[in-house]
């Protein structure tokens, strides 16, 4: 019996001595991913609340995120780092999650953190074992994550994607409008060009194109082309025009009314920036739906195409 007895001590002790030879004074906390995503489409994902508490592994209310026994705050950020605060009802940590851009469309994720054990050996040992729960939900959090924004469309809201520019040669034609323009003004302009095509034999091989621009508080430029099979002389007001062929283009889809289509652009301009992309030439929609036999705004399918280079 006293064997044992001096057995568990011995055991004690050494257990108690591994505790401060392997266990440091302040534990180190790291998880890592890697996003094929941009490094400012995550960002400012990850500063919409309502947009993480899609994806976020554990139970959300308000703004407080949960996940198992501890509440993660995130602060606002710079692209390159951002502060999350993780606390419990006993310890409160402060960890950075780094942004490093790989390539413009691949982040990787860096989060880490520091962790101060104690000179008691059980709440030091206790620290340790807090530690890795805390690093294995940190690294639960990222698998979420990735999960959730390697797929753009949870990021810009709609499926965008890239395609080469086939309907190279167009005629256009312009007018003003005092306030937004109506589809009557719309189809009278597509009408307009339609006649000019067939008057010089040309055929149309698209659908018309939009373009609205606010010039002002009260006015509008609109501008109107449909894509032709062969180049067409200008005339006063009916301009031919061309787009680099088999250049690059974004285009998305949608249904809905003018409202929807306006938040694809804005979605796609977003898309543009973070992949670095220039405008070479103006967005446009492809009026899929005709505006005038459908009058149900609600059923209009538009096509929204977005030159890049």
């Amino acid at each position: 019996m006293k064997k044992i007895i001096i057995g568990l001590v011995v055991f004690a002790l050494l257990v108690l001595g591994a505790a401060y030879l392997f266990i440091p004074n302040i534990i180190k906390l790291k998880s890592s991913i890697g996003i094929n995503a941009t490094r400012n489409g995550l960002n400012r994902m990850l500063l919409d609340k309502a947009n993480v508490a899609k994806w976020w592994p554990g139970k959300v209310s308000n703004d407080s995120f949960y996940l198992n026994d501890f509440v993660y705050t995130i602060h606002n950020s710079n692209i390159s780092v951002m502060p999350v605060f993780i606390a419990d009802k006993n310890v409160s940590i402060s960890t950075s999650l780094f942004f490093i851009e790989i390539r413009t469309d691949f982040t990787n994720l860096e989060w880490v953190g520091v962790m101060a054990s104690s000179y008691n050996p059980i709440k030091r040992i206790a620290a340790y074992f807090k530690a890795n729960k805390i690093e294995t939900d940190m690294q639960a959090v990222l698998n979420g994550m990735e999960a959730f924004y390697r797929v753009p469309e949870n990021i810009y809201g709609f499926e965008i994607k890239k395609e080469l520019v086939t309907d190279s040669i167009l005629i256009q034609t312009t007018a003003t409008s005092k306030g937004y323009p109506t589809n009557e003004l719309i189809y009278n302009l597509v009408d307009k060009l339609s006649i000019y095509a067939v008057n010089n034999n040309a055929k149309k091989t698209g659908y018309p194109m939009l373009n609205i621009n606010e010039t002002d508080s009260l006015n509008f430029t609109v501008k109107v082309a449909i894509p032709v099979d062969k180049p067409l002389p200008n005339s006063a007001d009916i301009l031919q025009k061309r787009m680099l062929g088999r250049g690059n283009i974004l285009v998305t889809e949608v249904k809905g009314g003018n409202e929807m289509a306006e938040k694809a652009i804005i979605a796609m301009k977003k898309y543009a920036d973070d992949y670095k992309r220039t405008a070479p030439a103006i967005p446009f929609y492809s009026l899929i739906t005709d505006r005038l036999n459908e009058t149900d705004s609600s059923k209009w399918v538009t096509k929204i195409y977005y030159p890049v280079m």
